[in-house]
């Protein structure tokens, strides 16, 4: 018979899990495994707080240098804290220089730094705002499309894969937490499983740049504790969604979506439900959380 199992697909713990909001927590009441993720949350916050000066810069050269120093030094704690699967922190980093003087916008290292900015706006946005962000990350990718050029075309699908910016309601980005597992029978009877307080600690994190992360908890051991952090990127055709984590797919079907729920999972043949019932599909129900 069939046991219920959540479908968590895999990713690193996105940065945008946190916002400013966060309160400081003393590590030394965390216990140690959670220690990490307090660090990475720090780093966070100083990162929000750096990228916000800096996109804000008034064009008064004397301010420059320190608020690209903050900027440069919070995206290396980031790295440092978080970890950077994908690289793009790094890139970042890397056109800041010295930090001495204010890049020349025409140079294919300011359209990336635009482009990063515009990214952890979008990525940050409420949903009344969602359009204006959405626009503003267009605009900057395709300035980096004529600046920088596109030779693989991963720009250009980022911009495709944002649409027409119009409205965040049901879109897959964004960050969700899992709330039940439930399995469907072959009359249509639903065996409903909760998912515990230690399991909705869980996340799922869609990025609109294609980057996927989870972060999963346990209570098994009679602890709580995270037990998996991985990282890979993510597709969405239609009601058929990918991720792709170390080289392995994974091809769950969305059964719903809206701007607040979350439903994916499979459609099984050869199992049973707990009633004895043959089980038709199985599915994960998540809600949003960012």
């Amino acid at each position: 018979m069939k046991k219920p199992a959540i479908h968590f697909l895999m990713l690193f713990l996105s940065m945008f899990l946190f916002t400013c909001d966060n309160e400081p927590i003393d590590p030394d009441l965390v216990p140690q495994e959670e220690t990490s993720n307090l660090d990475c949350l720090a780093a966070t916050q100083a990162y929000i707080t750096a990228i916000t000066n800096f996109g804000s810069w008034d064009g008064n050269e004397a301010t420059y240098p320190p608020l690209c120093a903050d900027y440069a030094a919070s995206l290396q704690g980031l790295i440092d804290n978080c970890g950077d699967p994908t690289g793009s922190y790094q890139a970042l980093l890397g056109t800041l220089g010295d930090c001495s003087e204010p890049l020349d916008p025409y140079t294919c290292e300011s359209a990336i730094a635009n482009s990063g900015i515009a990214e952890v706006n979008l990525n940050n946005t409420t949903s009344d705002l969602y359009a204006q962000f959405c626009n503003a990350y267009v605009l900057a990718l395709q300035e980096q499309i004529e600046i920088c050029g596109d030779a693989d075309g991963s720009i250009q699908a980022t911009i495709d894969g944002l649409g027409d910016c119009n409205s965040q309601e049901e879109t897959i980005v964004g960050i969700w937490k899992p709330i039940k597992v439930v399995n469907v029978c072959s009359s249509g009877f639903e065996e409903v499983y909760d998912v515990s307080t230690c399991g909705q600690l869980s996340r799922l994190t869609f990025l609109s740049n294609g980057v996927y992360s989870t972060s999963e908890y346990s209570d098994d051991t009679g602890n709580c504790i995270e037990y998996l952090n991985a990282n890979g990127t993510w597709g969405l055709n239609g009601t058929n969604l990918t991720v792709v984590i170390d080289g392995e797919t994974n091809t769950p079907i969305l059964f719903e979506l809206t701007n607040n729920t979350l439903k994916f999972g499979y459609f099984e043949d050869n199992d049973l439900c707990q009633n004895g019932e043959q089980l038709s599909y199985e599915y994960t129900e998540c809600i949003r959380v960012e």
